[in-house]
């Protein structure tokens, strides 16, 4: 992507990202069709860069595949992008009990992750 008064998206690389995004959630080109309200040739064109995708279409696409959308723009995610993704999955947690457990299970991540993590 790059910007020079206007945002211009690489159809190829969009593909890819969609297409890695797809495979990663274990979903076939036709559930994520039905996800979209596309049909399965829409999103193999995208996935091989043939067809535009619309502007309204890509936040519809990243949360079907359960990505944020700067991913399918190829940005690099930075740490304020992260804790706001992680802020989001926390909040739909449905009771304060459960976000207590959710926070005990990260402590319990970090504890493990802490043998494998540069001090």
């Amino acid at each position: 992507m790059h910007f020079s008064g206007k945002t211009t998206l690489d159809l190829k690389d969009f593909g890819e990202r969609l297409r890695i995004a797809r495979e990663r959630q274990g979903i076939s080109q036709e559930t994520l069709a039905h996800l979209i309200g596309k049909d399965q040739r829409a999103v193999s064109e995208y996935e091989i860069g043939k067809r535009r995708v619309y502007a309204a279409d890509i936040p519809v696409i990243a949360t079907a595949l359960k990505v944020p959308i700067l991913y399918l723009f190829g940005e690099e995610l930075n740490s304020h992008d992260l804790d706001n993704e992680l802020l989001k999955h926390f909040h739909q947690l449905p009771s304060i009990k459960t976000k207590e457990v959710a926070i005990e299970y990260v402590r319990l991540l970090l504890d493990t992750l802490k043998q494998y993590i540069d001090p």
